[in-house]
Formats: structure tokens, sequence, C-alpha cells
């Protein structure tokens, strides 16, 4: 049964200062971003510059064959939510069967100071039986189309979305690259 997702993609966060590290992806991806893998299957994550039509690197995120996931993620503590967040993505993900499902995204994940995860909002790409869905604690942002596209917002805004986070128990954001499959 084969399965393919896919993520690619240029992230930022800013105000006045830029405070993810690396998120041009022209240094290694040691240089501010930390992976993590579960399950079985092909596990991808590939710095290169031939993904997008212009010269600058960019990442491949790839989970393949098999229930699992992967993701390239980068936690930043941020001194207010008042920022802006700025992504280039191409989202691109299928599944030959109607017994599985695959999902992609760009996920942003607030946490307190003591690292929990209050909610998130999730640019993502998914199969039909994705379960990924809106919530109090969660907002699901849908990829326009299969190509290249900015998503940006400003997290204060986006805030007002996830119902279940307060804005002033935000401590950290963690930024994830994630793709994900589930063989059932």
């Amino acid at each position: 049964m084969q399965r393919y997702l896919a993520l690619l993609l240029i992230v930022g966060i800013s105000s006045a200062a830029v405070y993810i590290t690396n998120g041009d992806f022209e240094e290694p991806l040691e240089t501010g971003w930390f992976q993590g893998s579960s399950g079985s299957g092909v596990l991808t994550i590939v710095r290169a510059t031939n993904y997008d039509p212009d010269p600058d690197y960019e990442v491949f995120v790839h989970k393949g064959d098999g229930t699992g996931s992967i993701k390239l993620f980068q936690t930043v503590v941020i001194p207010t939510t008042d920022l802006e967040f700025s992504v280039n993505a191409k989202l691109i993900v299928y599944s030959t069967s109607a017994q599985c499902w695959s999902g992609a995204g760009v996920c942003i994940w607030y946490l307190n100071a003591s690292n929990v995860v209050l909610g998130s909002s999730k640019i993502i790409a998914g199969t039909a039986a994705c379960p990924w869905q809106s919530n109090d604690s969660c907002h699901v942002i849908n990829a326009i189309d299969t190509l290249w596209n900015n998503y940006a917002f400003n997290i204060d805004d986006e805030l007002v979305n996830v119902p279940a986070v307060n804005g002033s128990d935000v401590a950290k954001i963690q930024v994830s690259l994630l793709a994900q499959c589930v063989d059932d």
C-alpha cells in the first residue's frame, strides 16, 4: 500500500527581531532545528536548492509507507504574541487506500513557560480521512493548493481562532514541519 506525504518550506517569525534561527535554511539544519520521528517506513528530511525555482535552500520533509510521523522543529522564547508569522510552503499529500490517511503541515504550537502545549495553529494538507480539524485548542488552515504559497498572519490575530489559548500565557512558540501517515 503506497502512501506519500511531502512538505517543503521556508519559515519565519518576526517583529523588530527575528526569532527563528536559520528560518531560511541557508545554514545546515543542525543550526537551530531538531528532528523527531516515530513509526516505520520512509522518513526523510533533506535540505536542498532544487525544490523551488529560486536558488536558495528549502527543506523537504517526507513520510512514506507505514504508520508514523517525522518532524523538523524549533522552539523559541517570545516576549509577546504580537509577532508576524510567515511561511512559504508547498504541501502535497496522497493516499492510495481509503483505510489510511496522510497529512502534512506547518504547525505552530503555543507553549507556556513550563513547555506545556496550550494549543496550536496548523497550515495543512490532508487526505480525505485525515482527522486534523479545528477545535477550541487548534485552528486548522487548509493549504490553498499544491503549489508554493505564502501564508502570513499576526500571532495575536491568529489566537482569536484558538479560544482555549490565553495569549498572556504563551511564553514560547514551537514551529514544526510535520508529515504523518496512519495505515489502519
